[in-house]
């Protein structure tokens, strides 16, 4: 099965946000598979999946200076992505912002406001986006 991962460079202690990724993973099940990456500090994870990343998988960095979608557009441009791969994932860089090797492995950048948000919220709306974005696209009333 496809999945669709949120990665996080750093690590996710917060019960809350833990919990609430969680129900959104339940939520999107029937469709694919959510995962939380924590992928540690300074973009060791890319140095390494560099040399195995496949054709199927898109790297999708959050930035505040990338494409900005609405809700309907997002949804649009997330099920022609993933027409095109088997897995994407979404990478929140840390307080600081993106590694240079995170920045490198993206295929494209998003943003999900012009103000900046910490890690945990961007993870919380990223988790959001991407179920009202399943339901738009499957006609289901959540997005009304």
């Amino acid at each position: 099965m496809a999945a669709v991962r949120l990665a996080v460079e750093g690590k996710v202690k917060d019960k809350v946000i833990l919990d609430f990724i969680s129900e959104y993973q339940k939520r999107l099940s029937p469709y694919f598979k959510l995962e939380l990456l924590e992928l540690g500090e300074g973009g060791k994870y890319f140095e390494k999946l560099s040399k195995q990343q496949s054709a199927s998988e898109i790297f999708i960095a959050m930035d505040a200076g990338g494409k900005k979608f609405t809700s309907e557009g997002f949804a649009e441009w997330f099920e022609a992505k993933r027409s095109l791969s088997k897995n994407i994932t979404f990478v929140i860089g840390e307080a600081t912002g993106l590694s240079k090797q995170a920045r490198e492995a993206a295929c494209e950048f998003i943003s999900l406001s012009d103000m900046t948000f910490s890690y945990k919220l961007s993870l919380m709306v990223m988790a959001e986006q991407i179920y009202r974005a399943v339901t738009i696209i499957t006609g289901h009333p959540y997005h009304k």
